[in-house]
């Protein structure tokens, strides 16, 4: 099972799945990953690691930013996660899933449900013709299939709106 397979992919930092890719890889990965870790992390890569702390597990002791990464913080901490074991770190064959849980607040859960009500509701997702704005009213009834669309789009009108 890979990294994509467990759900990990999504939510390792740039860093970790380097340090994996590392574990499972040759000579060119390590050196890919020591090359990683002595630059000074961009924006980008300062934002996925604020994103993975957020769904860490907190039994994992992991630092607020990627700075000052070492080697074997970033193998233990994949170790910590189940994704790597033994000495050297290899990749675990079958890594537990992960499975992430979203938290909202009140207003997300009410529009949440506003939005699962209009799904799944038939009485109220369907509109009746009538209620219908009328084209006739939008565009006026004097607009012909051949003429420019009113809506100013350059288009004809059959082409457009009608």
């Amino acid at each position: 099972m890979s990294l994509i397979d467990a759900g990990w992919a999504a939510w390792l930092p740039e860093e970790l799945a380097a340090a994996h890719r590392a574990a499972g890889g040759g000579s060119a990965n390590r050196r890919d990953l020591r090359r990683l870790l002595a630059a000074d992390p961009d924006d980008q890569r300062r934002e996925r690691w604020e994103r993975f702390r957020l769904v860490c597990p907190s039994r994992i002791d992991l630092s607020a930013e990627p700075d000052d990464l070492t080697e074997d913080e970033a193998f233990g901490l994949l170790a910590d996660l189940g994704l790597v074991a033994g000495a050297p770190p290899r990749p675990v064959v079958d890594p537990e899933p992960v499975e992430l849980v979203l938290t909202l607040d009140h207003d997300d859960l009410r529009e949440l449900d506003q939005v699962r009500a209009a799904r799944f509701d038939v009485a109220h997702a369907e509109t009746p013709v009538d209620a219908l704005p009328s084209l006739d009213r939008a565009f006026g009834a004097d607009v012909g299939r051949n003429d420019p669309c009113p809506c100013g789009s350059g288009k004809k009108f059959k082409r457009c709106h009608g």
